[in-house]
C-alpha cells in the first residue's frame, strides 16, 4: 500500500479497533460459507469503523481494503501497510517521566528501550516492592501522570479500562479532599497485564474519561 502522501490519522486504538473487526471477518470466513452472512458481518465491521473514526475520501479508500481480506496472511500484511498512518503515543524520556512524578523520590521507571510507542494507548508500569502503579495518558496533547496502588490477588473479571474479560486487580487511586487531612479513594478493577490492555483498547476517548474519573475530588 502506497502512503500516497496522506499524513498519520489512526490512535493507537484506531489501529486495534481496525485489527478487532478485521478478525471478525476473518473468523467468519473461517467457520461460514453462507455470503451472505459473510456480507452481514462486513457490514457490520464497516459501521463499527466508521462511528468511530472519522475518515477523509483518500483515508476511508484506504480502510476499505479491508473488506478484500480473504486470509490471516492478508490480514497480517494490511495490519503492517496501516503502521506508517498510525500516530504514536508521546516518545518518553526518564526525566519526562520523572518530571510527572516529582513527589516520588524512590520512583522506578518503566524499561523505556523496550517500548514500541506505536503500540501504547498508554503507559503503565509496576512497582512491585510498594504495590504502586504508575500511568502516563497523553490528553490534549499533554502528558498526565497517574499513581495508585494495585493489588496483584488478582481475580477474573472485566477491566475497566479495556472492557475486556481477563485477570485484574484493583487499581485504587487517591486524592486530596477539599477538605484538608482528608482523601477521595476510587477503587476499580484494570488487567494485571497493562501491555495486554493496551492492546485491547479500541477507544482512547474512553480510556482517558476512566483516568479522569479516577482522579477527580
Amino acid at each position: 500500500m502506497e502512503k500516497q502522501n496522506i499524513q498519520p490519522f489512526l490512535t493507537v486504538a484506531n489501529y486495534h479497533l481496525i485489527e478487532q473487526q478485521m478478525n471478525k471477518i476473518l473468523s467468519a470466513l473461517a467457520t461460514s460459507n453462507d455470503k451472505n452472512i459473510i456480507q452481514t458481518i462486513r457490514g457490520i465491521v464497516d459501521t463499527k469503523i466508521t462511528t468511530n473514526i472519522t475518515l477523509s475520501t483518500d483515508e476511508t479508500k484506504l480502510i476499505e481494503r479491508l473488506f478484500s481480506i480473504t486470509d490471516r496472511a492478508q490480514g497480517e500484511a494490511y495490519l503492517e501497510s496501516l503502521k506508517p498512518f498510525v500516530i504514536p503515543f508521546k516518545t518518553l524520556t526518564a526525566s519526562t517521566i520523572k518530571s510527572l512524578f516529582k513527589k516520588e523520590k524512590k520512583l522506578k521507571l518503566p524499561a523505556l528501550e523496550q517500548l514500541d510507542f506505536q503500540h501504547t494507548c498508554y503507559l503503565a508500569w509496576d512497582d512491585q516492592g510498594t504495590h504502586r502503579k504508575y500511568v502516563v495518558i497523553e490528553q490534549d496533547d499533554k502528558l498526565k501522570g497517574i499513581k495508585g496502588t494495585f493489588d496483584h490477588g488478582t481475580i477474573k473479571g472485566i477491566c475497566a479500562i479495556c472492557n475486556r474479560h481477563a485477570d485484574v486487580g484493583a487499581f485504587t487511586t487517591s486524592i486530596k479532599g477539599k477538605i484538608p487531612g482528608t482523601f477521595t479513594s476510587h477503587t476499580n478493577y484494570i488487567c494485571a497485564d497493562s501491555q495486554q490492555c493496551n492492546h485491547h483498547v479500541t477507544d482512547i476517548n474512553k480510556t482517558i474519561a476512566f483516568f479522569d474519573r479516577i482522579t477527580q475530588k
